[in-house]
């Protein structure tokens, strides 16, 4: 228990030290930017003002992970993470988006729960919603449903037991459900309602 609360503290710690190196990063990206702007060295400038917004998007990477909820009752929580796709992900549109992972389990079903902010990855549910207009792209059963008021796209596959849930929380904020070894749709739809959909939008 005790290596347990030591784990505990280092992972905490050293998250509050990436966002103030990342801060601290951006911040000086910033002040070389204006120097070069100053001294008409624009190219430069853009340069560092890329470095800066990439380092805010780290910021804001972390800062998603705390929207990953708790495991309900009878699930457990195997880890989360958070990534930046940062400008390696302008050559899909999607330069800055963020996303946050957490990993569940619950009995021998498995679940990733996704947010994920800007770009395509953030529309994920209204392409996929209007897909499943036009007959779905896949063979799973598809419906349309509402999770705690949000507008969700799920999919179901009964032969091979797996199953994707896909909400919409505003213009660019997507969570995305996936499940494996379902014998229903009941336990992503549990997992989902843990999710703070109002203080998300509010945030992002």
């Amino acid at each position: 228990m005790k290596k347990g609360i030591v784990f505990l503290l280092v992972a905490v710690l050293s998250l509050g030290l990436f966002a103030e190196n990342a801060k601290s990063e951006a911040i000086e990206s910033l002040n070389t930017a204006k120097s070069m702007i100053q001294s008409g060295q624009y190219i430069k400038a853009q340069e560092e003002l890329d470095y800066a917004q990439a380092k805010l998007s780290e910021i804001l990477s972390e800062d998603l992970l705390k929207y990953i909820p708790d495991a309900p009752a009878g699930f457990t929580l195997e880890d989360k993470t958070s990534q930046s796709l940062g400008q390696a992900g302008a050559i899909i549109g999607s330069a800055n988006a963020i996303a946050a992972t957490g990993s569940y389990s619950k009995d021998d079903m498995n679940f990733d729960l996704t947010i994920a902010v800007g770009g395509l990855p953030g529309k994920t549910a209204g392409l996929m919603g209007l897909a499943s207009m036009f007959g779905g792209m896949t063979d799973m059963k598809t419906k349309t449903i509402r999770i705690k008021g949000y507008n969700a796209t799920l999919e179901y596959d009964e032969d091979e037991e797996s199953g994707t849930l896909t909400i919409k929380v505003g213009e660019n904020i997507t969570v995305l459900v996936t499940g494996d070894n379902l014998v229903d749709t009941d336990a992503m739809k549990t997992l989902a309602e843990k999710v703070d959909f109002d203080a998300l939008k509010k945030a992002f």
